[in-house]
């Protein structure tokens, strides 16, 4: 006897159901354990049991203007090492703004620097892991919740990548050759990713080698562009300009700023154009370039508006730090961020011919396999 479909279904939600609580469960778990795991650090912890806070003054801030500063007496019970248990006095300065110091309240626990006699110290700064682990494992649940097995793919793709940029600097750091390194990265970045959150497909390949291609022309476009300009005073480039390769750090920086922005050009065309020919086999070359146009038309603007909030985002504290010290706007853009524009510009060229690419050979990859009498993509 046949199991009705939507008995099955009920099924297989039950289990999804079940997972999900269990995965809750454990998380939960762990943020019982890191919340109580000060024993497993060498640096002395202690939870603020009581403070007290003055004001002690004011300053002149950067521009001149009066800036009211505070003074905290904090009583705080130890968690660890050899005096566990007892209470600390300390003390903390901070100021209205909070650029320098921060403020501390009841129930924080923070990480000292004790004294000699053990009984005061001072604060280095919050214990986040507890903060951490809620995100790394929020961020956990819900790709499992929305994605199931791609989401679980997503976490391993990012764990490994993370892996590759260790491995790969460690190698530099061992005086290995900049480039070799990050080519040999950016192929890894692109085969590896690729594969394993979409499998070993046409579409798959598609994407790879016009992930590759792309990164190979803006490469040889950015070399050409250098090979005929004046050399770059790398020395205006925050701490570059004291290593002894400044150029091909900063080419290696450009090779890998924007490989996932091209990547997802690459396989939002691939599988855009992969579920066409699956769905409609009959459609003709110059149907699907197209379609693929049309949907680079779509995902253009908001990939390079992408590139745009990142490299932006990353150069508000030099734009703060610089106009409180009466830096000109104009002059930080002409003398203190022209490397930055230069990555957005030549990932921005990427983006746009990304889509060319990966429309030609996602189109030729898919057509070759239908006319091979191969269903599916």
């Amino acid at each position: 006897m046949t199991t009705p479909v939507y008995v099955t279904a009920g099924l297989k939600a039950l289990k999804k159901r079940r997972y999900l609580f269990i995965l809750i469960f454990l998380y939960l778990m762990i943020l019982v354990f890191v919340a109580n795991d000060a024993w497993l650090y060498q640096t002395p912890i202690a939870k603020i049991t009581q403070v007290r806070s003055k004001e002690n003054g004011k300053k002149k801030s950067t521009h001149g203007k009066d800036e009211l500063y505070y003074k905290q007496e904090i009583d705080a019970l130890l968690l660890n090492g050899e005096n566990k248990g007892k209470t600390v006095s300390l003390s903390n300065e901070y100021s209205y703004s909070g650029v320098l110091k921060q403020q501390y309240h009841k129930g924080d626990k923070v990480l000292l620097e004790m004294s000699g006699t053990n009984t005061g110290g001072s604060i280095k700064g919050l214990k986040r892991d507890v903060q951490l682990t809620a995100l790394i494992g929020a961020l956990f649940l819900l790709l499992i919740a929305v994605t199931e097995k791609k989401g679980l793919l997503t976490l391993c793709t990012i764990v490994v990548n993370i892996g590759i940029f260790g491995v790969g600097f460690s190698q530099f750091l061992k005086g290995k050759n900049i480039l070799e390194v990050c080519n040999l990265m950016s192929l890894l970045f692109a085969v590896g990713t690729l594969i394993f959150l979409n499998g070993v497909h046409r579409k798959t390949w598609a994407a790879v080698i016009a992930t590759l291609c792309v990164l190979a022309v803006i490469m040889g476009i950015f070399d050409v562009v250098m090979m005929h300009s004046e050399e770059l005073d790398y020395s205006g480039m925050e701490y570059l300009g004291s290593l002894d390769n400044p150029a091909d750090i900063f080419r290696a920086e450009v090779m890998l700023a924007g490989l996932g922005a091209i990547m997802d050009v690459a396989v939002t065309i691939s599988a855009a154009l992969g579920e066409i020919v699956q769905k409609k086999p009959e459609v003709t070359f110059l149907e699907l370039f197209r379609s693929g146009r049309e949907i680079g038309y779509d995902i253009m603007g908001t990939m390079m508006n992408v590139l745009l909030f990142v490299f932006g985002c990353g150069l508000i504290p030099t734009f703060l730090i610089r106009m409180n010290n009466e830096v000109g706007f104009m002059t930080i853009v002409r003398l203190h961020i022209p490397y930055e524009i230069c990555r957005f510009l030549v990932e921005s060229i990427g983006i746009v011919l990304a889509i060319p690419i990966s429309i030609l050979i996602a189109s030729a990859c898919m057509k070759i396999r239908f006319k091979g009498g191969r269903k599916g993509c």
